[in-house]
């Protein structure tokens, strides 16, 4: 078993410094740099983990405990990235501080004093501190993908969709990781260190490819307050001819990346996102993509072209994308509808 314990956090080391590097190199957004400055903790964890692996027999309690108290700091970089996800540009360094000093404290004060409650407190306030923002981040990440079809016509590397399945990983590692706290045991604790080493690759693959938001939402608070405002009937009879010309005679639809923001040229952005929420009744990313379906229905019954070919021209980012949208509106699959058509 001693010799899988080294194995494990040898890999444990190489990936998260790794990941740390890729993350630091992939651009300045304050993400990447969250998830740069968290890998690279957790790898030095890790490492330091390593000069303390001993037989079973040789492990004091109290150095088990207080290396665990100290890994337990790193607790808040996880939700900062969480945060920064899920709620674009709302971390600030005032809260970094502050949650920082939460897990720091409780550590300092077991590491000093080496009371037991210092520690019972520090494992009791990580397990209350992760739980509350998963069942927070359960509500923020519905109301994320609302903001995103306000403003953004595709969802493709910037959905959250699979951190919902990685909750799952999440809460099975927590109740691990607790009784890893409770009780000094390599089968535990190799159980956990693979679990989670799982988990942060799938999450690191994901970050990775997500896409900032970050320009389109930063002035989502305005559409809020402009929906409870009076919006002069010049204005949006103004914005709705823009639109319509753009839409039916340039086809801007069939960009495959358009946004609210690419519309918006010389108008307020907030007041075209208001004209599809009041006139068109819809969001921006469902009135974008009626367009496009019908669009693609032309080409269905009037080219031989395959699925794919017809999902690039009509204006999707992918063929799972089309088929999924299409199915939506249509109630059918675009080969379905074809096929029936033409029969």
């Amino acid at each position: 078993m001693l010799y899988a314990i080294y194995f494990i956090y040898g890999l444990c080391v190489m990936f998260y410094f790794m990941m740390s590097w890729l993350f630091y190199r992939k651009d300045k957004k304050l993400l990447s740099r969250l998830v740069a400055v968290m890998m690279f903790v957790i790898g030095l964890q890790c490492l330091k983990d390593l000069f303390f692996i001993k037989p079973f027999t040789e492990i004091d309690e109290l150095d088990w405990m207080v290396i665990t108290a100290a890994d337990m700091i790193v607790v808040p970089l996880y939700v900062f990235v969480l945060i920064e996800l899920c709620s674009p540009a709302t971390l600030g360094r005032r809260t970094i501080i502050l949650h920082e000093l939460l897990f720091v404290a409780p550590f300092t004060l077991f590491a000093i004093t080496q009371d037991m409650v210092f520690y019972y407190a520090e494992v009791l306030e990580a397990a209350v501190y992760g739980v509350s923002y998963a069942v927070w981040a359960a509500f923020a990440i519905p109301r994320y993908h609302a903001q995103l079809k306000q403003r953004f016509s595709y969802t493709e590397n910037i959905n959250l969709n699979w951190l919902r399945a990685i909750f799952f990983s999440f809460l099975f590692i927590l109740v691990i990781w607790i009784i890893d706290c409770m009780e000094a045991n390599y089968a535990i604790e190799a159980l956990y260190m693979t679990s989670t080493l799982v988990m942060w690759m799938f999450i690191a693959y994901y970050t990775y490819k997500h896409e900032s938001v970050l320009g389109e939402l930063s002035d989502s608070t305005s559409d809020d307050v402009l929906e409870n405002t009076e919006v002069a009937e010049s204005e949006m009879s103004e914005v709705g001819k823009q639109i319509s010309t753009l839409f039916d005679k340039e086809q801007i639809f069939l960009n495959p990346n358009l946004k609210v923001s690419d519309i918006a040229t010389g108008t307020n952005r907030t007041y075209v996102s208001a004209f599809f929420n009041r006139e068109a009744e819809c969001t921006f990313y469902d009135y974008v993509n009626k367009y496009r379906i019908e669009y693609a229905c032309n080409l269905l019954l009037h080219s031989n072209e395959n699925i794919t070919m017809i999902a690039e021209k009509s204006g999707f980012n992918s063929s799972q994308s089309f088929i999924r949208v299409f199915s939506k509106i249509m109630g059918t699959s675009p080969t379905k509808y074809r096929n029936e058509a033409t029969s």
